[in-house]
C-alpha cells in the first residue's frame, strides 16, 4: 500500500494523476474503479472528490482492494469489481435453476451474495423471510457441469454479458482431469464433430451435419497405475467437449459413469459421491471494461490429490 498527504486543495484524479505519474491514466482510472483508492481510509470512487490539505490517499494493490476467498454458502468469490464477478464452484451445484432446483445454483447465490454487499455497503434493502430482496441481478456467461467444479464468471450488466460472450472464444480455458489409465502420448490434441443425442448425451460423429467441431488438448502432468493427471485446454467450449474427448480416447474421467468410467474397484480409492474428476482451474482474460489482462487460478482439489497418492510420477499439477 503507499499513502500520501495533500499539500494543497484539489481534485481526487488530477491529484493522482500528479502523483502516480509515471502511471498510464488508463491505469490511474482503473484504482478508482476498482475501489483501490482510500481518502482518510474511506474507499473513494468519485474521481472529482474534493481534496484539503492534510488529506491522506492510500492506494491499494488490486490483492488488498480485493481480498480473494470469501465464503457464501457454498461458493467462494475470487474476484469482484463492478463489472464481474468470479467464483469458485463446488461439486454438486448447478449453475443455473431447473424446473425442479430453484435456489441451490451457483447463480442464484452469487447473486445473493451481490445482493448482500450492496445493501451493507449502501444501506439500503432489507430481508423478507430471512432471503434478501433481490435487487441485483448477475448475468450468465458460461457454465461448468453440476459434477465439476471450478472458476465461473457472472457479469453485472447486459452490456458486460455480451462483451464477454462475443470475445469467449478468445478466453483461454484450462481444466484438470483425473482419467483412469494413462495415454500412450503425453500430450497431443483431440478434434471430432460433436452431436447430441435425445437422451442428452454428446458423442463424436464423422457426419458434420448437425454437429459442431470440437477441439481439445491435453497434456499428462502426473501418471499412476490405475490413474493419470492431465490439464485439458479447450479450443471450442461445447457442452461435454471434455468429458467425451477423453472418454473416446480410452481414458474416461473417473466418477463419469455416463461417459464409461468404471472407476471405484475395491481396494482403490475414489472420488466422493456426486463429483467428476473434473476441475476448471484457469481462466484468462481481457476485462470486458478496462481490457486489462486477468488469469484467475484455482488450485488442485484435494480430493483429487487423494486419489492420486504422492508415489504419482511427475511434477504436482499447475494450470
Amino acid at each position: 500500500m503507499r499513502v500520501f498527504t495533500v499539500r494543497e486543495e484539489g481534485r481526487l484524479l488530477e491529484y493522482l494523476f500528479k502523483a502516480l505519474k509515471e502511471t498510464p491514466k488508463t491505469r490511474v482510472r482503473q484504482c478508482l474503479k476498482f475501489r483501490s483508492v482510500l481518502v482518510n481510509d474511506r474507499v473513494t470512487t468519485r474521481f472529482d472528490h474534493p481534496l484539503v490539505p492534510g488529506d491522506k490517499i492510500s492506494l491499494l494493490s488490486l490483492k488488498e482492494a480485493r481480498p480473494a476467498a470469501k465464503p457464501q454458502g457454498d461458493i467462494t468469490v475470487v474476484f469482484e469489481d463492478d463489472a464481474i464477478i468470479v467464483i469458485d464452484k463446488p461439486p454438486g451445484l448447478l449453475t443455473v435453476a431447473t424446473e425442479t432446483v430453484a435456489t441451490r445454483t451457483a447463480f442464484y447465490l452469487t447473486n445473493q451474495y451481490v445482493c448482500e454487499a450492496d445493501a451493507a455497503r449502501t444501506g439500503k434493502g432489507h430481508r423478507r423471510e430471512g432471503k434478501p430482496i433481490r435487487r441485483k441481478t448477475i448475468f450468465i456467461v458460461h457454465r461448468l457441469d453440476r459434477d465439476a467444479s471450478g472458476l465461473l464468471v457472472f457479469a453485472k450488466d447486459l452490456e458486460t454479458k455480451q462483451k464477454l460472450q462475443t470475445g469467449w472464444k478468445e478466453v483461454r480455458k484450462k481444466y484438470y482431469a483425473v482419467v483412469e489409465g494413462t495415454p500412450k502420448e503425453p500430450s497431443g490434441e483431440i478434434t471430432s464433430f460433436l452431436r447430441e443425442n435425445k437422451l442428452l448425451s454428446v458423442y463424436s460423429t464423422p457426419n458434420a451435419r448437425d454437429a459442431k467441431l470440437s477441439t481439445t488438448r491435453y497434456r499428462t502432468l502426473r501418471s499412476g497405475p490405475h490413474y493419470a493427471l492431465l490439464e485439458v485446454a479447450l479450443e471450442t467450449g461445447r457442452k461435454h467437449q471434455i468429458r467425451v474427448h477423453l472418454s473416446e480416447m480410452g481414458h474416461p474421467i473417473i466418477g463419469d459413469k455416463r461417459y464409461g468410467s468404471k472407476t471405484d474397484p475395491a481396494g482403490r480409492p475414489c472420488l466422493p459421491a456426486g463429483r467428476l474428476g473434473l476441475h476448471a482451474c484457469s481462466l484468462a482474460l481481457s476485462h470486458p471494461v478496462s481490457g486489462q489482462a486477468m488469469v484467475f487460478e484455482s488450485p488442485l482439489p484435494s480430493s483429487f490429490e487423494q486419489v492420486l497418492g504422492k508415489n504419482f510420477a511427475g511434477p504436482s499439477g499447475t494450470c
